[in-house]
């Protein structure tokens, strides 16, 4: 019976074990198995109920042990009940409400199974091998709190030794994707940007598709083995451009891109603050981004926007090929403009405007809502253009672009006479400047906004999320905000004047979603602005 409460109390910790590293593996797939990303979020003390698991596990080996010394039989049901409630709460953990789960991939899994067998050896090898029945327990319990309350450098031990495997999987799946290339050998455009490059990407894609089949990256498969993996799986013979949307979140990331997919055509969107937490200046953002163009080839194409003062420095600093400028009015160093452009709830409309004279204006409608949306279009006319397509052509592709997920993308209940507006993938000053625009723009009988705030923004997140509660009490009718930034949010439409009792702050997300249902009526317009990943959560 000892043996067996010995056992039982084993897989007790490793049920606590399990649902703790559950939440740290979650945490480390967000941030790209990354240990010093991890290391940051566990700095954040977004772990609060970790020593409640390692004080279970102490307690679990001290009441076991105190059964021991009576009965053998009581310490192996006392074990038993321990284990039947450790699985129980392992199962609330594992399913949990999330923004984005935990995915199993292979990788995934290896590191839950290293991780936990090499929490769980030191309990087992105490359990088996101390001397004396109850000096066994305590001690056990003892060296499972201590495996609990170190559980992260248990994930990152196994990182460590999983790398060289990992290391030789991916060149594998690069070899291939270089292969995959060579054979196909399509154009290749990138297209780098703190924001827009999703939305860029899917105007590229209708501008180019009339020329030949078009591969876009899908989704937000942005970061090197992403691009990887949309190469393996997506990409065939018969397409004969490719569009690459390239992430970074750091200098080095898209030149790595670049050096796998070697573009000869590159747009960078825009420069700003996105992911300024972890660049730390907007100089190194810039330096990122314009790693496109340091890897265009002489005969390439480099394409930005005039009018941002460190797009123009890039085009004229790094870019060693033809540069074509847009803006979104006319500039003095724009090579394409848009004139006498109209923002509306069912779409933007403008006239393309060329410096050469000899290029004919045209009129471009599209379903994109908002006018930071001219950008992206102007800049897939400028690469239609110098692929060979007409005006005419050019607008009638344009035509086609519909609005990427969650990305400003219009979500119509009629038989509850509602819209969405779902901008939720992410957030940034500019964007949420935008979708306040659109969202104004709307009729409506009541404007509502839902929002937990933006993130990754550093120092300046604080007076950015107070700024989007200054414009949004413009616009807005009611507030829905929900997480730690929503006082933020909500001291900047106070200051502004709003009214208080319009304000609703939820706990969490599903009391968000929870409170949209109940307050929602007919003729009421949601902006949905940013749905934060569980990391800032």
């Amino acid at each position: 019976m000892i043996a067996l409460a010995a056992v039982l109390l084993v897989l007790a910790v490793g049920a606590l074990l399990a649902g703790r590293l559950h939440v740290l593996l979650h945490m480390l797939q967000q941030e790209h198995y990354e240990n010093a990303r991890l290391l940051v979020w566990i700095r954040l003390d977004r772990t609060r109920w970790a020593p409640s698991a390692a004080t279970a596990a102490l307690v679990a080996g001290i009441l076991v042990a105190a059964a021991a010394a009576i009965e053998g039989w009581l310490a192996a049901a006392i074990a038993g009940l321990m284990l039947a409630n450790r699985v129980w709460w392992a199962r609330t953990v594992w399913h949990r409400t999330t923004i984005k789960p935990l995915v199993f991939t292979p990788r995934a899994r290896r590191l839950f199974a290293v991780a936990l067998v090499l929490g769980l050896v030191p309990t087992a090898l105490v359990a088996a091998l101390v001397p004396g029945d109850v000096l066994r327990f305590v001690i056990a319990g003892v060296v499972a709190a201590g495996t609990l309350a170190v559980s992260p450098w248990l994930l990152f031990a196994a990182n460590r030794i999983l790398a060289p495997f990992q290391r030789m999987e991916t060149q594998r799946f690069v070899r291939a994707a270089r292969a995959r290339l060579e054979q196909v050998h399509p154009t290749v455009v990138g297209v780098s940007g703190s924001f827009g490059k999703t939305t860029t990407k899917a105007c590229l894609a209708a501008a180019l598709d009339p020329i030949g089949p078009t591969y876009p990256t899908p989704a937000s498969f942005n970061s090197y083995l992403g691009v990887v993996r949309a190469i393996n799986e997506g990409l065939e013979p018969v397409h004969e451009n490719f569009i690459v949307e390239l992430g970074a979140y750091r200098i080095g990331d898209i030149a790595a891109i670049c050096d796998l997919v070697h573009p000869s055509i590159g747009v960078l969107c825009s420069l700003g603050p996105a992911h300024l937490e972890r660049f730390g200046s907007m100089d190194a953002i810039e330096q990122a981004e314009g790693e496109l163009a340091d890897a265009l080839p002489p005969d390439g194409l480099f394409v930005t926007q005039a009018d941002d003062e460190r797009c123009l420095r890039v085009a004229r600093t790094r870019a060693h090929c033809r540069t074509l400028l847009f803006s979104a009015q006319e500039h003095p160093e724009a090579d394409l403009w848009a004139e006498d452009a109209e923002v509306t709830a069912g779409g933007t409309a403008f006239t393309i405007v060329w410096r050469d004279p000899t290029i004919e204006p045209v009129r471009v409608k599209s379903r994109l809502l908002g006018s930071h949306n001219v950008a992206n279009l102007l800049a897939a006319a400028a690469v239609a253009h110098h692929a060979g397509l007409t005006p005419p052509q050019i607008a009638r592709a344009l035509r086609r672009v519909t609005p990427p997920k969650h990305r400003l993308e219009p979500i119509v209940n009629a038989a509850a006479g509602i819209v969405v507006i779902d901008d939720s993938y992410n957030s940034n000053p500019v964007g949420a400047a935008a979708a306040l625009q659109v969202l104004g723009a709307h009729e409506a009988q009541r404007r509502i906004l839902v929002t937990p705030g933006m993130v990754e923004l550093g120092a300046e997140e604080q007076a950015e999320n107070r700024l989007l509660g200054e414009r949004a009490a413009a616009v807005v009718d009611l507030a829905l905000l929900t997480g730690p930034r929503a006082a933020d949010i909500r001291d900047g439409m106070l200051a502004a004047g709003f009214d208080a009792n319009a304000i609703v702050i939820a706990a969490d997300g599903p009391a968000t979603h929870a409170k949209v249902a109940e307050i929602g009526r007919r003729g009421d317009v949601f902006l949905f602005e940013n749905d934060i990943p569980d990391v800032y959560a």
